[in-house]
């Protein structure tokens, strides 16, 4: 397997940034391989120009692969590729190193970074501990081995560790009983605005870390922004009246996971 690993990884390398023929990386749950036996999903990576390519994620589905989401990957200045994504947009920056890249990815604006060091540059094989940061503080700490993530934490009030909703802490995700749309729907349905900040015309941003237990329910929950006391409240409020969720397993019995979900106050 190692060997298979290190012939795909040259391969990677070697074609990935911006190649001049369709690169093909197999999926099988989760974990990269050679070939298409078994896998999953593939990410496809092809070059419309030297400075444009397209790379499409495909699942396979009924006997057959679709495409399930589609990003076109631009080099608009030396060491820098803007991604469109259609509903996102986010910027990755790189730095050749020995073996790989050191990558840092911005989105909206640089308000949520991810930095670490990948064998590739599309799709990226990450290696060693990879950080996740928002609104310039540290949220997330993920560790991969050969492009597989081994260990993922969200990091809570006082530095404290918490098990993330990934395949590293779960076989089976915790999932808002409905998807993961009607969840970000039913939230802004559920939040309510605080009268005494309508009044003075306050608008926050809260991040709020909680837990999916192992009944599928909201609980466990911190604030990781500095906002007031209304804006808290409202925010813990309405993500506990989504209590439609689905307990992550693992080993077949149900775990507590953890997630981060930002809850926006703006008025209108």
């Amino acid at each position: 397997m190692k060997n298979i690993l290190t012939i795909l990884i040259l391969f990677i390398g070697a074609q990935c940034a911006l190649a001049q023929q369709d690169t093909i990386v197999y999926y099988k749950k989760h974990v990269p391989q050679a070939t298409s036996e078994g896998a999953d999903y593939q990410y496809i990576v092809r070059q419309k120009n030297k400075k444009t390519s397209v790379v499409q994620k495909c699942a396979f589905r009924d006997g057959k692969w679709k495409v399930t989401q589609t990003e076109t990957i631009k080099l608009k200045k030396p060491n820098t590729y803007y991604v469109d994504g259609g509903k996102y947009q986010y910027q990755r920056k790189f730095e050749t190193i020995p073996g790989g890249y050191q990558i840092q990815d911005n989105i909206k604006k640089g308000e949520q970074s991810t930095k670490g060091i990948s064998r590739s540059l599309f799709p990226l094989h990450r290696e060693g501990q990879w950080n996740v940061y928002s609104h310039g503080k540290q949220r997330s700490v993920n560790l991969y081995k050969e492009a597989v993530l081994t260990y993922s934490c969200l990091i809570g009030k006082n530095n404290a560790r918490f098990p993330t909703n990934t395949y590293a802490n779960a076989d089976t995700l915790a999932m808002y009983k409905k998807g993961a749309k009607s969840f970000s729907s039913d939230l802004s349905k559920k939040i309510v605005y605080p009268d005494i900040c309508q009044k003075n015309k306050l608008e926050a941003l809260v991040l709020v870390l909680f837990a999916i237990d192992t009944n599928g329910t909201p609980s466990d929950f911190q604030i990781l922004s500095e906002t007031n006391q209304y804006f808290n409240q409202a925010a813990i409020t309405a993500i506990k009246d989504c209590e439609n969720w689905k307990p992550a397993f693992k080993n077949n019995k149900p775990v507590k996971v953890y997630s981060i979900v930002p809850v926006n106050f703006k008025l209108r």
